[in-house]
This record gives structure tokens, C-alpha cells and sequence, in this order.
């Protein structure tokens, strides 16, 4: 009897639809051209490499045409917001992203045959900005319990050092920007391994006049 074996692929990052919506906020009179110059920085520095980026009124959308796909957004966020900070003479930026993998409307292979990737550890250099940020996470698990997963991600936080409270519908992260940019695509990456569908939504704030930010150690 011959036995067949059918290997399992990973679904390419297109395939799964790993992507993130985002908007940044500079809060100067000349906004337009930090932003513009950040854009041009990111391009300059080889961050858009391996990215298929659209911009619309609402923001702009990015996908990983590659692996790592979860570093190339993570590297890409992190430039875009320091570049908008340094444009701006250490002003204060926002930034709204909304981080998506295994979207229905998005992906474009069956999981169930081709599988899920396996989670890989982010590594961002030191920005030595200090930032805050709103983090939520939400596995679409399907009909299955989703707290322990969510639990489990915050404790992973938690070992990050990032984590400073709860807060409604958000935890709140704090420390170097590279930390907090980290702590919330790498839980996003690691639920992803396990769960087909899952999204994060992170509010990043650095140099706001109204919080006093101890300075990131050297």
C-alpha cells in the first residue's frame, strides 16, 4: 500500500492578509510637510521595501508582500512615527493603527489546508522617545473562548516591562517607543500563530505636552 503524503504550505503574508490601517497626527501648523518628509524618510531608508502601501482620505494601508511580514510593518510604523517626531522638533504625534491578519474579506487561501505561520519574535532598536499607547487585542475565535488567549497576550506584556495599567476597553503600555511598538505587534503576531482571524488596535502618543515622560535609559 503506498501512502501519500500532502505537505503543508504556509500561506504567503498576501495570502493571510496581514496588513494594518494607520493614521498619524502631528500637532504643528505645518503638518502637511512633516508628514511628507516622514514619508520621504521611510522610502529613503528602505522601510517600504516589500510593502504594497495605498493612501486615502481616511489614512493609509499597508501589506506585507513578504516575510517577515509582521518585523516589515512593525519597522515601518516604528520609522513612520520617528520621523514624524523628529520632523517635527520633538512635537507631539499620534498615531491610530489597526493591525489585521486572517481577515475574511482579506485572505485568499483555505487555512484549513495550508495552515497558519508560526510566530516570530519582534526586534525594534531603541528609539529613545518615550511613548504611551492604548492597546487592544481581539482574537476572532470562533465560538471558542477568546479571554484566556487575551490574558495570556497581556502577560506576555507584562515580561516586556511595557504594561502600566488598565484602562476602559484598553491597556495602557509605556516606555521607549520601540518597546511599546514591539509589545503590540508581537502579541499580535503570537495570537495570530494559533488563531486564524485576529486584530489589534493601538493609539500611540509621543511627546504630548499634557504627560511627563520619564527619559528612556541609555
Amino acid at each position: 500500500m503506498t501512502i501519500s503524503v500532502v505537505a503543508v504550505r504556509p500561506p504567503s503574508p498576501v495570502e493571510l492578509g496581514v496588513g494594518m490601517r494607520l493614521s498619524i497626527h502631528p500637532h504643528c501648523d505645518n503638518y502637511v510637510e512633516v508628514i511628507l518628509g516622514a514619508l520621504a524618510d521611510l522610502a529613503a531608508d528602505g522601510l517600504t521595501e516589500s510593502l504594497e502601501i495605498t493612501t486615502d482620505e481616511l489614512g493609509t494601508h499597508v501589506t506585507a508582500l513578504t516575510f517577515p511580514a509582521e518585523q516589515r510593518l512593525a519597522d515601518y510604523l516604528l520609522g513612520l512615527i520617528r520621523a514624524a517626531h523628529r520632523r517635527s522638533d520633538g512635537g507631539h504625534v499620534v498615531a491610530h493603527v489597526l493591525l489585521s491578519r486572517g481577515c475574511p474579506g482579506e485572505v485568499r487561501c483555505d487555512l484549513t489546508a495550508t495552515g497558519l505561520t508560526a510566530a516570530t519574535p519582534i526586534v525594534l532598536p531603541p528609539a529613545w522617545i518615550a511613548a504611551t499607547a492604548a492597546w487592544s487585542l481581539y482574537p476572532m475565535t470562533d465560538g471558542e473562548p477568546s479571554i484566556d488567549v487575551i490574558y495570556g497576550a497581556i502577560e506576555g506584556a507584562c515580561a516586556r516591562g511595557t504594561v502600566r495599567d488598565g484602562m476602559h476597553f484598553a491597556t495602557r503600555l509605556s516606555g521607549d517607543l520601540a518597546d511599546v511598538v514591539a509589545t503590540g505587534f508581537e502579541a499580535w503576531s503570537r495570537v495570530g500563530a494559533s488563531v486564524a482571524h485576529v486584530v489589534t488596535h493601538l493609539t500611540l502618543s509621543v511627546g504630548s505636552p499634557t504627560v511627563e515622560h520619564p527619559s528612556p535609559k541609555e
